[in-house]
């Protein structure tokens, strides 16, 4: 929505940038769409680029839209499970791609995986209502929303309070793109425009929500009471921690020393100089806090 936002106020136009907006999703693969210059910027996590820098693509991330990692562990209000060590003796339904991460994590503090009964699930999150498992693998942003408007409350907590510590819908470029002058300001003037948006979404984000449903996501028939709650907790996952104090999308050695731990937990080689590059940022903000 932040970007969605940047557009129809017009901050890529102040910048004389014509930008086209790409859908991604589920089935769209953004590394190879960068690399190959089909995309001057894409949205991806630090995990997956960091794979892909490991398979060969030059990539750097320069800015950060999710300090707080939305993936969480949601269970039913009226069964909490409030914390990881409570997870110990219960069912927890996990997607496939989730088992890894959840294998980490619980070693990472110190909980026997093998305590702690995996339930093979996809994203609905019905096998938690029907009582197939006691807590499930979601994300902050998503499955909890989807509960709420059945009347079905919930609580969640993420795993980024026990140290998996992956920014998502990061900002990556090519490494040639930035050593290339002129591409690199284009950079610049799209991270500039993306941050001014992303004020004003998470300012109002019932305002953000509407055009989101009325205009740019019009041919998805979208719920905007739906959309108005999914835009409210993003709130809690993108103005939060480094980025609440130094601005929306920076980036600080703290931050980035935390996804480094994380990635090299997950058994991903990378390095804060190699992956990650705040000289964009510095420009953006130019000392500043806000823009």
């Amino acid at each position: 929505m932040g970007l969605f936002m940047a557009d129809h106020a017009g901050y890529f136009r102040d910048e004389k940038l014509d930008v086209t907006l790409t859908p991604g999703g589920p089935s769209v693969v953004v590394e190879p769409l960068v690399v190959s210059g089909k995309a001057l910027v894409g949205l991806d996590s630090v995990d997956t680029i960091a794979k892909a820098r490991n398979q060969g693509a030059g990539l750097k991330i320069v800015a950060a839209t999710m300090q707080t990692n939305p993936t969480a562990i949601m269970s039913l209000a009226s069964a909490p499970v409030r914390t990881l060590k409570d997870l110990v003796g219960k069912r927890l339904g996990v997607q496939q791609s989730g088992v890894e991460i959840m294998n980490t994590v619980f070693k990472a503090n110190g909980i026997d995986p093998a305590s702690v009964t995996i339930v093979p699930v996809q994203f609905d999150p019905s096998p938690l209502v029907a009582g197939d498992c006691d807590a499930f693998m979601s994300l902050l942003v998503n499955q909890p929303i989807q509960l709420d408007l059945q009347g079905v409350k919930t609580t969640a907590f993420t795993l980024g309070d026990y140290g998996y510590n992956v920014w998502a819908d990061v900002l990556l470029v090519r490494e040639q793109t930035l050593a290339d002058k002129d591409k690199r300001e284009l950079v610049v003037k799209i991270v500039r425009a993306a941050v001014r948006g992303w004020q004003d979404a998470l300012k109002d984000t019932d305002a953000a929500a509407k055009l989101v449903v009325e205009k740019y996501g019009k041919s998805l028939n979208l719920d905007l009471e739906a959309q108005r709650k999914t835009a409210a907790a993003f709130r809690s996952v993108i103005e939060t921690g480094d980025a609440k104090t130094n601005g929306l999308l920076t980036m600080s050695a703290d931050g980035i020393a935390a996804n480094i731990a994380t990635l090299t937990s997950l058994g991903i080689k990378a390095t804060a100089e190699d992956l990650f590059d705040t000289s964009v940022l510095r420009d953006v903000y130019a000392g500043k806090t806000r823009l």
